[in-house]
């Protein structure tokens, strides 16, 4: 064993929890962003030859600590032999109807007796070093097979962690009245426990590492454009509040300050309300601006706690009452920044330079909408509300199962897909489901839905044909778009 490798007490497994998404195209995938700032599309596009969707794939790697909690480095195959585990299942049939933050509505499908039959639970999978492979396909719904995806092993040893392929079906071949909860029905989104055994190079026992989570949701139609308030915005406000984490007082503009412009920025690409509504936001790109611009867009913040403030974000809250607020500690370091009172670090970009194991978390996250919750895309307020964390973004193995994680989500998604379109001055995700977008062959901004879904069912059956926004210069177009 090397001097370095035996300095390693501790391994954990990054991202804590990591986004893949479904697809329907059977053999190509693209793995998620890995850097924070990172929004660039994959090779390729987002689409097979045959215009359909790629999967997302989520890949985990493991990273080592001294005693005194130090990173070392990343363990690959080269340092020890690695044996990964991976538990998918889908809850969602057999959970409560999702209406808000009420949590004792009544169970979907309550008339079926046998729940068991509604829960899509292949078990766990374990696979052994490189270029290994497993499929969750041993899963169903009410006897109707249900594949979940796979996970696989890459050149050095890392996880891959692939979800199903957007296929949401009826046996019964009911009906999809409801936004959010109709009986007879399944999709395959998923999520579960990631964990993994190391024996390093020359040592005589395994160790586990620390575990993290996968939640495989539906794919993410603009990726280059973000939302206010991320997942990683509010499960750092839900690690502060825990008292597990302290953070710099004074923010770091390309950090804290930058993400939160340039998203509300970007809206304007899939949203006719956000408009250009904030571009007076890049006024203070590159720092510091004028005190006078910091201090106007600071008051069109709505106070996360109070009553008052402006419009920004243009998007609904969990309520559908008001506008969605940014976090509290968004919120607080808005207000310092607008007072001066921040780092100017800007070098002109906000991608991180290199992969991190904290960085693989943020960068996974940030990608996610942290709210409106009603219920949302990736996650709802079950992640940020009642479960509860080990560490800092990393959920607890033994208060949270497989299929926790979304089984409070739309059923199938593709109705919520259809229903939630902008809803007067404000939008609900359109980061992930563009409300109204430019096309890439020029013209004025049209519905992204337009000539393809007409319900919800047209979207269960073309939601793969939808465009997907991309970056093209400096604007945001539609791209790829079945004709």
């Amino acid at each position: 064993m090397s001097d370095i490798l035996a300095r390693i007490t501790t391994a954990k497994i990054y991202p804590a929890i990591g986004i893949a998404r479904v697809g329907n195209s059977p053999t190509e995938f693209f793995v998620g962003p890995e850097r924070v700032g990172e929004t660039s599309s994959p090779q390729g596009g987002f689409k097979d030859a045959q215009g359909r969707m790629k999967r997302q794939a989520a890949r985990f790697r493991i990273f080592g600590y001294d005693s005194e909690g130090h990173l070392v480095r990343e363990i690959t195959r080269k340092d020890a032999a690695i044996t990964w585990t991976v538990h998918l299942a889908n809850k969602k049939a057999a959970w409560k109807q999702f209406k808000g933050l009420d949590g004792n509505r009544p169970l979907r499908n309550k008339t079926v007796t046998d729940r068991s039959s509604l829960i899509i639970d292949p078990g766990a999978r374990t696979i052994v070093g490189p270029h290994q492979s497993a499929s969750f396909d041993t899963g169903a719904f009410m006897g109707q097979p249900v594949p979940l995806g796979e996970m696989r092993t890459d050149d050095d040893g890392r996880l891959l962690v692939l979800g199903g392929f957007g296929k949401s079906g009826s046996p019964g071949r009911k009906a999809l009245p409801n936004y959010a909860n109709n009986n007879g029905w399944y999709d395959d989104v998923s999520d579960g426990p990631v964990t993994a055994r190391i024996r390093i190079n020359g040592a005589t026992a395994d160790v586990s590492a620390v575990g993290a989570w996968v939640i495989v949701g539906p794919p993410d139609f603009a990726p280059p454009v973000g939302t206010t308030t991320t997942l990683y915005d509010t499960l750092l406000q839900k690690a502060i509040d825990a008292s597990e984490l302290k953070l710099p007082e004074r923010p770091s503009f390309t950090k804290d300050i930058y993400p939160i412009l340039a998203r509300t920025i970007a809206l304007k690409w899939v949203s006719e309300i956000a408009g250009s509504n904030h571009d007076f936001l890049s006024m203070v790109v590159p720092p510091p601006g004028a005190p006078a611009i910091r201090a106007r867009i600071f008051d069109q913040l709505r106070h996360p706690t109070e009553s008052g403030g402006g419009d920004m974000p243009m998007l609904l809250s969990d309520t559908e009452e008001e506008n969605l607020t940014v976090t509290r500690r968004q919120y607080a370091m808005m207000k310092k920044w607008s007072d001066g009172d921040f780092v100017d670090d800007w070098n002109g970009s906000p991608i991180d330079p290199e992969i991190t194991p904290d960085g693989l978390t943020r960068a996974a996250l940030d990608a996610c909408v942290g709210g409106p919750f009603y219920p949302g895309i990736e996650a709802g307020w079950l992640l940020r509300d009642v479960y509860t964390c080990s560490e800092p973004f990393r959920l607890d193995h033994t208060h949270v199962m497989a299929g926790d994680v979304t089984k409070q989500m739309a059923l199938p998604w593709q109705a919520d897909f259809y229903d939630c379109q902008s809803e007067g001055a404000f939008g609900w995700w359109p980061s992930q489901r563009p409300d109204a977008v430019f096309p890439e062959t020029g013209g004025p901004q049209v519905p992204w839905t337009r000539g393809l879904v007409k319900s919800k069912k047209t979207m269960v059956e073309h939601w793969w044909e939808l465009g997907v926004v991309a970056t093209r210069g400096e604007k945001c177009v539609e791209t790829e778009r079945k004709p």
